[in-house]
């Protein structure tokens, strides 16, 4: 999984997170994940629905599958917030670039 991360944060650091976003958002979408960009931080996610009847009442819970942090003008993924098979679904997806 390290190599992974690795190419992940590799990928990160050759744009602007607002890129980044862009590309990681059109290509984890059909597989059932989201991803938002507040401040330097990119959060990817799984949206898991709870409760409801019949689609209604309902609640979704965010599950983080990965974060990547921009500072200083370093791309950082912390390991903690990396979902394995999310980090093996991105990188299989960014090898189609």
């Amino acid at each position: 999984m390290d190599d992974v991360l690795q190419k992940i944060k590799n990928w990160a650091s050759h744009g602007t997170p607002r890129q980044f976003l862009t590309e990681v958002s059109a290509k984890i979408a059909p597989e059932g994940y989201q991803a938002e960009l507040e401040g330097g931080v990119l959060t990817c996610y799984r949206a898991v629905k709870k409760g409801g009847f019949l689609g209604m009442g309902g609640s979704k819970n965010k599950q983080v599958v990965l974060r990547v942090v921009w500072e200083h003008d370093q791309v950082q993924v912390p390991k903690e917030s990396a979902d394995p098979e999310f980090v093996r679904l991105l990188g299989s997806l960014l090898k189609h670039h």
